[in-house]
């Protein structure tokens, strides 16, 4: 009884421990991606930088990561705030621009109710998180497609 005590215990710090893993990686994450959402890459009025405009660039990648965690843990409001800050822009379900939205868009998950719109370059390309019910029911990729 008292080995199988231990291996509990065991397993439950591990189990701890990798959550805590998981935690500070998407805390490294999110921080990397703020510091890259302060810089304007060409479609938003910079120069070219390949760590931002470029195809699977840094700022690309990241953007997939997060919205894989987005998807795969389906937080509210406040932690997709924690995640990705603030969207660049809300489209209300409803709105002219919802359904255009929600068509063109390479959806994971079931979409509906509000829009947030997370921009990769610019507006020209964006991350869209669609928040169904209060949380994160799919993400998407809105791309211009030239």
């Amino acid at each position: 009884m008292k080995s199988v005590s231990c291996l509990c215990a065991t397993l439950l710090l591990a189990l701890c421990g990798c959550a805590h893993t998981a935690v500070a990686e998407d805390a490294a994450l999110a921080a990397e991606w703020r510091e890259l959402r302060q810089v304007a890459g060409h479609h938003a009025g910079g120069p070219w930088r390949q760590d931002l405009d470029a195809w699977q660039g840094r700022k690309h990648q990241l953007m997939q990561s997060l919205a894989e965690r987005l998807l795969a843990e389906k937080p509210d409001a406040a932690g997709v705030r924690a995640l990705m800050g603030e969207p660049d822009r809300r489209v209300a379900a409803g709105a002219a621009e919802h359904a255009d939205w929600l068509r063109r868009t390479q959806w994971q998950g079931e979409p509906d109710g509000e829009l947030w719109s997370y921009h990769w370059r610019g507006d020209h390309d964006q991350l869209l998180v669609a928040m169904v019910g209060g949380r994160v029911g799919a993400v998407g990729w809105l791309y211009a497609w030239e």
